[in-house]
């Protein structure tokens, strides 16, 4: 009863939904993690450190500059201030691993604590000993000598600032605003300070670098504390959200580290939970630069180092895929959890995925295109359609999973045709060929299936369809074909380029810049321009042309010990390519590769292109035994028959025979190396038949090694008459085919050192004088090793482009 006397009904309470205790198959996080972007961390300053220690070499003067600039721009201080700057500084390094020490203690991180304590200790021992190395090579180093301090006989690298910035790393101050603010504050004054006592800019940099690359060492190597949430914690935030979950389990079971998760809630809603942490902060990080680096636009992935960037961009996916009218999950849920994570839910498109079923009939095939083209029609690619994330739902139809990191928004062209190239390989996978093709005809017509051709190529594909594509080599030939046919008359659209560096380019680059280091090395301390001024141009243009024949008797070799036609004028700069490859690789096994490289491309089957390759080798092998013996014959008493065989020859020979007599007294290397020999000796066998039995074929092989080997012998010969010197062919012929075979036995490229030293020796064992003989044989490897280089290496570049090798 109130005050007005008029009587109010009991409210009526609604009834408490008691609370569902989900059921929970997640793991729990782990104590420790390594975190990948603290590996890429530790890269980073690795490579920061080695190009500071690069400037410290090689820019002296620069450095010592900066340091001049430094001490000037101090000096107009009082000195008063000067000492206030240099102490003050000096007492905030002291103070500051207090500090953080202090706040470790206060957050109870006795671990973290103990990971800096030893990241400390390893710094003191590292600057230990890169200063008494310092000390030794002071004045005889350039980057010792840029980083000892200009006052003092000592280096100016500090172990105990290295160590203060291995603590600040590992405590990672830089995640807390107020010591990262003061951190940087005290090591900028302190290097400052270090500068204007003596200390050399670079010194001051390489120590606090040194300290950053132990502190992210230790980081990574040890682990950090997990910021992933537990699987509890996550349902609980859900549940403030409005997603109340009964049951929560890792969507790939034998996963130790799940960040997606199958979930029903109490509505009986299928959902997919997506967990977003800074544990996985910068994964992909390396393999998204790589092919950032290699491939362009379409093909190459950007990674989402940033939480907050990757959960934004998730999310627009979501959002603008839904928008599209294509079955797609829907996004339910986006709440944080915990300071660094942040848990996105999704409703799930029910039913078994691509991979899971057995058939698939028209109908759904026709249903993928069409969700696929919904997208495409707002610009919007897919990126990852592999068979994982087409679903086909019981009530018909199809819909689309996606990843949040491989979609993309207003995509251009290019990645529009490489979706379509890689469902279509998907589709091949998994009903044949005939019926993806035909399908894709159905939904996209002559036009755009032109179009898909142009993207079906390996690298545009996603890794589970490369590594399918592995096991069956002829699926992209037999997909590409099967269109070209479809088609008719109507012509395919140009190959995307997708590729911006190919291996082979960046192993041509690496090669030739090896290349020039070796030959920078190898005449450094001679004066080519006065050899070559002071030998006789006619003898030297006559030894240059016949230099050039050598690569006319290989390429009649080659193609009289094939059975198959070679194009005579690719055989020939095949040959040239191979001096390139020739300084980069043992003598004879870059050129013997390259041309089994180049047969097999031209067509022979890999047995058969082994098999001339060795015919031929061993007919040099032949060849130079027989002209050995009749120059021998022919020369009676000459002083060829004086020369001696060096001792390491029948070392060498020695070693060889009782290494293989060895294997072969083993029955498990007898096997081994029988079991892989048979097949090729299997194919090698009816080849050498077919060859030996076209007597013009052999002939012309025979032709070209002898006129490849006597071609060498002219250009020595050749080369000792432009220096005025006489030595009879006979002796020359010997020198140049036995020192030759000697000296590239030898492990070095090209036989480095090995062949000169046997030249010269041999030559001047043959009666030739010694300075004569010396600038021969220069001259000698001059027009047959390394000039060669440049052409060969155009060579190998333009076979490359052509794919031809």
């Amino acid at each position: 009863m109130t005050t007005s006397g008029r009587s109010e009904s009991p409210a009526i309470e609604e009834p408490v939904q008691p609370e569902i205790t989900p059921i929970i198959e997640a793991p729990e996080p782990p104590r420790r993690v390594h975190r990948p972007l603290d590996l890429v961390r530790l890269l980073v300053s690795a490579v920061s450190l080695a190009i500071a220690m690069l400037v410290g070499a090689f820019t002296t003067n620069t450095v010592a500059g900066i340091d001049k600039d430094v001490t000037n721009a101090t000096e107009p201080l009082p000195a008063a201030l000067g000492v206030l700057i240099t102490t003050g500084s000096g007492l905030l390094m002291l103070a500051l691993p207090a500090v953080i020490v202090f706040d470790l203690l206060i957050r109870r991180r006795i671990r973290i604590l103990a990971d800096g304590a030893l990241a400390f200790l390893a710094c003191l021992a590292w600057v230990a000993a890169l200063q008494s190395v310092l000390r030794q090579l002071a004045n005889a180093d350039a980057l010792a000598a840029s980083l000892t301090a200009a006052q003092a006989a000592d280096p100016g690298i500090t172990g105990f600032s290295a160590g203060v910035a291995a603590i600040a790393t590992v405590a990672q101050v830089g995640r807390q605003p107020r010591l990262r603010v003061l951190a940087t504050v005290v090591f900028v004054l302190f290097g400052l300070a270090q500068v204007t006592l003596g200390a050399t800019a670079v010194a001051v940099l390489i120590s606090f670098l040194i300290g950053r690359v132990v502190g992210m060492f230790v980081r990574w190597a040890a682990g950090t504390n997990p910021s992933r949430p537990s699987p509890r914690a996550v349902v609980a935030e859900l549940r403030r959200a409005g997603v109340d979950l009964v049951s929560l389990r890792p969507r790939h079971l034998d996963t130790e580290d799940p960040v997606f998760f199958d979930a029903v809630d109490t509505n009986g809603r299928a959902l997919v939970v997506h967990v977003l942490d800074r544990d996985h902060e910068g994964a992909g990080v390396l393999q998204a630069f790589w092919r950032t680096l290699r491939f362009r636009e379409p093909a190459g992935r950007k990674a989402l180092v940033s939480l907050r960037r990757a959960v934004e961009h998730e999310a627009l996916i979501s959002a603008v895929m839904a928008a599209t009218g294509a079955r797609v999950q829907a996004m339910v849920a986006a709440v944080p959890v915990e300071p660094d994570a942040v848990v996105l839910a999704y409703e799930d498109v029910p039913g078994p995925s691509l991979d899971e079923i057995d058939e698939l009939d028209d109908a759904r095939l026709d249903a993928t295109w069409a969700q696929v083209l919904l997208l495409h029609r707002r610009a919007i690619a897919h990126r990852a359609l592999t068979g994982s994330n087409i679903v086909f739902p019981p009530d018909g139809g199809a819909g689309l999973r996606f990843s949040g990191a491989a979609g993309l928004i207003a995509a251009p062209v290019a990645a529009l045709r490489i979706d379509l190239a890689q469902l279509l390989v998907t589709l091949a996978l998994k009903v044949g060929v005939d019926r993806a093709v035909d399908s894709a005809l159905r939904a996209l017509g002559t036009g755009r299936l032109a179009e898909a051709v142009s993207a079906l190529q390996p690298v545009a594909l996603g890794r589970t369809s490369r590594q399918a594509l592995r096991r069956d080599k002829t699926l992209l030939d037999t997909l590409r074909d099967r269109i070209l046919d479809l088609l008719g008359t109507v012509p395919p659209a140009q190959p995307v380029r997708l590729e911006r560096l190919r291996p082979r380019t960046i192993i041509s680059v690496v090669a030739l810049t090896a290349a020039a280091y070796v030959l920078l090395d190898q005449i450094a301390g001679l004066d080519l321009v006065e050899v070559i001024t002071s030998a006789n141009w006619l003898w030297l243009g006559i030894a240059i042309v016949l230099a050039c024949i050598r690569f006319v008797g290989a390429g009649i070799a080659l193609t009289g010990f094939v059975a198959e036609r070679l194009r005579f004028a690719r055989t020939l700069i095949v040959q040239v390519a191979s001096s390139f490859l020739g300084l980069v690789a043992p003598a004879g096994v870059g050129g013997a590769a390259l041309n089994v490289r180049y047969l097999q491309q031209a067509g022979v089957p890999a047995a058969a292109a082994v098999a001339a390759v060795a015919l031929w080798q061993i007919g040099t092998v032949g060849v130079t035994v027989l002209l050995l013996v009749v120059v021998g014959l022919v020369a009676g008493n000459d002083r060829a028959r004086s020369l001696e065989v060096p001792d390491a020859a029948f070392y060498t020979l020695g070693v060889v025979v009782a290494v293989v007599a060895i294997v072969f007294m083993i029955p498990v290397g007898r096997r081994f190396l029988l079991a892989r020999l048979r097949p090729y000796l299997a194919q090698i066998t009816p080849r050498l038949a077919t060859v030996f039995t076209r007597p013009a074929r052999l002939g012309a092989g025979v032709f070209g090694t002898i006129l490849q080997s006597v071609a060498t012998v002219l250009v020595m010969s050749a080369c000792i008459e432009g220096f005025g010197g006489s030595l009879s062919w006979s002796v020359v012929a010997v020198v140049v085919l036995a020192g030759t075979a000697l000296g590239s036995a030898a492990p070095t490229p090209g036989g480095l050192g090995a062949v000169e030293a046997v030249l010269s020796a041999g030559l001047t064992a043959g009666g030739l004088d010694g300075a004569t003989a010396v600038s021969s044989v220069l001259l000698f490897r001059l027009l047959t090793f390394w000039l060669p280089v440049l052409p060969g290496w155009l060579a190998f570049t333009w076979l490359s482009r052509k794919e031809l090798v």
